[in-house]
């Protein structure tokens, strides 16, 4: 079989976790400031990889930690670009200096928008300002359960007469058909000129929100019983001439007194049919065939999970199998190695490539490497970056331009070919943005710094050569240069195609 990879639920990625559905960002009800108070001495996090030193939030104020809060890019894509967001809010920092109330709400529900709902509880466990009762009913609210929102309202009496309170009380009299009530408290909102009507998100719901909630035990029993179909039957599966005698069980089916000393027993499912059958019950066989060890159904389950908007890198690991790099690479090479630089996995990105026949995924694979492993840094720029160059290959632009940004030599031919490419003026983020930046990392702000990169590298993309090279430079500088060449690997590997 070759070198092989695993791919477990204890691999699951706590950098890239995501709610289980795609998460609502924008919150039901903006987040109140209010004056700051003495500091608080302690944010206690979880744990989560790569977590920042407590003294993160040092070198920024309290009003400014605030701002970037509400102001992050919660709803990003981008695995890496989350995974900074991740680092600053869910990580145990002291505060900023003069943080109080209104840091500790922005920061909780910014922990809302990023962590997984196993992840939130822990985080709010942890914080017992997360048990307030308004950020208990926004956290209803964000996930579409006005029910249990209202069901706070009404214990609440200190501070009932805020516009909070009163929106949402209108909102639980028109769910319980209370009309005239609701009336009353939407006049109120309107003497008062504010906003009467409260948004509600439909609630996370279907296969998906079903399945991913459950946990590791759970998820492979709803699978396996689900894979049988309607009547308990696995009409579609590849069948022994034991199975007559034995039925579906397999703990019943008689034992070869001789066994192979590696079996390799029939599938269950016939694969072909199960990536043809768009049920549930055929995302299920897909899911039971990659829990065997099939990869190619394991890449279907993870593309049919993002078909429906979920993170193909959070639903992977869900998956506990051993598999082939070979049957990886030829099921979907893009999704493994990419999910191989989200775990910085450097062992399964060999794997691949010592996997891998064709030449330019091998190259991509490769600088994928170097990038997460430091490469680069001190050392020329290689050649076959340099020939891509003079031969206008689609990609060289940026290629150098990581390679740059982490550490490599700039040549004179190959500043010279930079400039007819057109790099000598990039457009990029705003200027006062990387001011901001450059400040930031000048005063060790580390959490600032993550905060400030990532919005900037939201908003401008990574198809923007000149920002991207400013982000990982900046990255570096900050001390983050495991994040740059997190960062450098993904982007590199974009030329493998793919999602």
């Amino acid at each position: 079989m070759g070198i092989r990879a695993r791919i477990s639920v204890a691999a699951v990625l706590a950098t890239l976790s995501l709610p289980l559905v795609p998460a609502v960002v924008a919150h039901a009800q903006s987040i109140k400031t209010e004056e700051l108070d003495a500091p608080k001495a302690f944010a206690p996090g979880i744990d989560i990889a790569d977590e920042l030193a407590a003294d993160a939030w040092a070198g920024t104020s309290a009003a400014r930690a605030v701002r970037l809060l509400e102001a992050m890019p919660a709803d990003t894509d981008h695995p890496v670009v989350r995974d900074m967001l991740r680092r600053v809010v869910l990580s145990g920092l002291v505060p900023p200096q003069g943080a109080a109330d209104a840091f500790e709400r922005s920061r909780i529900a910014a922990a809302r928008d990023l962590a997984n709902p196993d992840e939130y509880a822990r985080f709010a466990a942890r914080n017992p300002a997360a048990r307030d009762p308004r950020l208990r009913a926004e956290a209803h609210i964000t996930q579409g359960d006005l029910a249990a929102a209202c069901d706070i309202s009404d214990t609440v009496q200190r501070g009932r007469g805020e516009t909070f309170w009163v929106r949402l009380r209108a909102g639980c009299h028109t769910l319980r058909g209370e009309t005239s009530s609701a009336d009353l408290a939407r006049d109120i909102l309107r003497d008062r000129g504010e906003e009467t009507e409260l948004v509600i998100p439909d609630p996370p719901s279907g296969f998906w929100a079903e399945a991913l909630a459950q946990d590791a035990v759970g998820l492979d029993a709803m699978m396996t019983a689900l894979a049988l179909g309607p009547d308990g039957q696995d009409g579609g599966s590849v069948q022994s001439a034991d199975d007559g005698l034995a039925g579906n069980d397999p703990a019943l089916r008689p034992t070869p007194l001789f066994p192979a000393a590696d079996p390799d027993p029939a599938p269950l499912y016939d694969l072909t049919d199960a990536i043809a059958d768009r049920s549930e019950i055929g995302t299920a066989r897909l899911f039971v065939l990659g829990r065997d060890g099939n990869a190619r159904a394991a890449a279907a389950f993870v593309r049919r999970a993002e078909a429906d908007g979920l993170n193909p890198y959070a639903v992977l690991p869900r998956i506990p199998a051993v598999l082939d790099p070979a049957g990886m690479v030829a099921a979907d090479l893009p999704l493994f190695a990419r999910y191989a630089v989200i775990s910085r996995d450097i062992d399964l990105i060999r794997s691949l490539f010592e996997s891998a026949d064709d030449v330019r995924a091998k190259e991509r694979l490769a600088l994928a490497s170097d990038a997460l492993g430091g490469g680069f840094i001190g050392r020329p720029l290689g050649d076959g970056l340099d020939a891509a160059l003079s031969d206008g290959r689609d990609g060289a632009v940026k290629d150098v331009m990581l390679a740059l940004a982490l550490g490599a030599d700039l040549t004179e031919p190959v500043e010279t070919r930079l400039r007819e490419a057109g790099m000598a003026a990039g457009e990029g983020a705003p200027v006062l943005d990387w001011v901001a930046v450059d400040h930031a990392v000048d005063r060790a702000a580390k959490a600032e710094s993550l905060l400030r990169l990532a919005d900037i590298l939201n908003d401008a993309g990574t198809g923007d050569e000149a920002a991207l090279y400013r982000v990982l430079r900046s990255l570096r500088e900050a001390g983050f240069a495991d994040t740059a060449g997190q960062l450098a690997a993904f982007e590199y590997l974009r030329g493998l195609g793919g999602a």
